[in-house]
This record gives structure tokens, C-alpha cells and sequence, in this order.
């Protein structure tokens, strides 16, 4: 059934990524892509995992060989190819580098055949030879066929819409002031803003951001009335999830999976265990996100229980 499509993520019309991915964009537009980036710390460098129908699948580890970085167990965020390109543009990113169609494709065949190395069979046109098994066992020839430019299409190579990496994405300083210049005049949900008001009127910066990461937790722990905390909670918040969508592991919800796993990761444990010094401006960025979390907190609860 097309609806429990792994990756179908109904925005934008109908719009599928063919892949089970951990997660997937949560929209399309420049500004989505970078509080995708922004949901890691300050610094943070991303690397690719895939690419299929022109998105990245990046992780904020260095990969390292014979590890399996598709796991749910790692951190992941996925962009759009075109909205990489529009934050470059701005200068809100670094480590992309912007190609053609087909400089694209052939980069990635390159890649391949590296990929395979001694197991590379090739025709005498350098189309890749590969063998599949059919539903009986049998082998079957297939061909990965090295792209090649038409005559005719030389003068698209001038229009540069696919991404690759020189070698990972980081924001730079632009990038990190327009995240904070999207935060301002953020108008809080009303349980948030009783509890951080007084504390952003006195100055408390770090406590503000301490007390909102512990609300999302609490609502959790509230609405199951359970004891767990941390990731285990949210473990069993999103396994309770899929079980309420007939067992189906939506993109969305693993969206809303990646949204809290970075919260609790990155903010509620760090202010959790430490005294932290941050300006105004830092405070709302990380506010905002918060404050986006726990507005999805309570359209999960009403879209899954309700």
C-alpha cells in the first residue's frame, strides 16, 4: 500500500524517497534544511550515509569502514540536494561542492566501481557487469551503465542542481547567525512560556533552557505515567507510536524521532550535568527548537491517541 511507503512523506504533492531511511527531510526550503543542520552543536561537521533521488542522508560522525551507519542508534538528518545549493548561496554552509546532472551521475558511478574493487567485472563499453538472484535462485545478468554526455547535452552541463561533498558540511558563522536571527519573536506555546518567562526576565539563560528540555520530558513521562527517562523514554514513546499506526514505522515518525533524540542528546543532557554560559540569542535559538518539539509532542498525541 502506497501510504505505509517507507518513504513516503506527503508535503510538496506526493513526494516518495526511495529508501528506508532512519530519517528524512522534514519539509523542503532552505530554512527547514538549516534547523536541521542547527539541531547539532555549534561546530558539528556532517558526512554523507547515501544519496538517492537527489537527498542526503548525512550523519555527524566521521565514518570510519565496517560500520553500519544506517542504525537507528546514530544521529541523522537528510537534505535536499536544492536547498544544500541556497544555503551555500547565502553562505550559511561550507563542504558542498554544486555539479551537473551528469557530472553527478558519473561521480557516482566512479564511485561505485571503487566500491567494488577486485569483485569489478566490466564490458568493453565500461558498463558495470552485476548479477542478481531471481525468486528461484537463478542468476541474472544486470548492467550499471556508466553515464554518458550527448552531444546535444553538453550545455546542460551548465546548470548545476546535484550536490556532493568535498568532504563534510558545517555551518559557518553566517549560517549560525541567521539560525538565531529565524528565532526571534518566536510566540511560545503557553505552558512553555509560564515556566521561561520569568527566568529570561532575570537573565537565567541556561535554566530556561534546562527547565524547557525538562517540560518535554515530563509531558512524556506525564501522558504514560511512567518512570522511564532519557532515551528510554523516548524509545518507548516511539514504539508506542508505531504500534498505534498499525505497527508502521512512518517517515514522519521518524522525523519526530530524530527531533527528540537531538533534544535530549544534545540540550536536555548537556544542561542537565553542566552550568552553561550562553548569551541571549543562543538561549532563543535553542528555545525555538524546543518550543517546535512540543508543539509536534501534543499533534502526535492527538494524530495517534485521540
Amino acid at each position: 500500500m502506497l501510504e505505509k511507503f517507507p518513504g513516503m512523506l506527503g508535503y510538496g504533492g506526493i513526494i516518495a524517497i526511495h529508501a528506508d531511511w532512519p530519517i528524512y527531510p522534514t519539509g523542503i526550503g532552505w530554512e527547514i534544511a538549516l534547523k536541521s543542520l542547527g539541531n547539532f552543536p555549534q561546530g558539528s561537521r556532517f558526512y554523507e550515509v547515501d544519496d538517492i533521488d537527489r537527498c542526503k542522508l548525512l550523519t555527524n560522525e566521521e565514518l570510519k569502514p565496517n560500520v553500519d551507519y544506517y542504525h537507528e542508534k546514530h544521529y541523522h538528518l537528510a537534505i535536499w540536494h536544492s536547498d544544500l545549493i541556497e544555503l551555500k548561496k547565502q553562505g550559511l554552509i561550507e563542504g558542498i561542492v554544486e555539479q551537473s546532472d551528469h557530472e553527478f551521475e558519473l561521480e557516482k558511478f566512479e564511485k561505485f566501481k571503487k566500491y567494488l574493487e577486485g569483485n569489478l567485472k566490466e564490458d568493453n563499453d565500461g558498463n558495470i557487469i552485476l548479477h542478481t538472484k531471481d525468486e528461484k535462485g537463478k542468476l541474472h545478468e544486470v548492467k550499471y551503465y556508466k553515464p554518458l554526455l550527448e552531444e546535444e547535452e553538453e550545455e546542460e552541463l551548465a546548470f548545476k542542481n546535484c550536490v556532493s561533498l568535498s568532504d563534510s558540511i558545517t555551518l559557518t558563522s553566517e549560517g549560525l547567525n541567521k539560525l538565531a536571527e529565524l528565532a526571534q519573536g518566536i510566540d511560545y506555546s503557553q505552558n512553555l512560556k509560564i515556566l521561561i518567562e520569568p527566568l529570561l526576565s532575570i537573565q537565567r539563560y541556561d535554566t530556561a533552557i534546562r527547565d524547557a528540555s525538562l517540560l518535554i520530558e515530563t509531558n512524556i513521562k506525564t501522558f504514560y505515567k511512567s518512570n522511564l527517562f532519557g532515551q528510554k523514554l523516548i524509545d518507548f514513546h516511539i514504539e508506542d507510536i508505531i504500534r498505534n499506526n498499525d505497527n508502521f514505522n512512518s517517515a514522519a515518525i521518524k522525523c519526530y524521532r530524530g527531533e527528540l533524540r537531538t533534544i535530549f542528546r544534545y540540550i536536555r543532557n548537556d544542561f542537565a550535568h553542566n552550568f552553561k554560559v550562553i548569551s541571549e540569542t543562543q538561549c532563543k535559538v535553542i528555545l525555538k527548537r524546543i518550543n517546535d518539539t512540543l508543539i509536534e509532542f501534543n499533534e502526535v498525541i492527538n494524530a495517534y491517541y485521540k
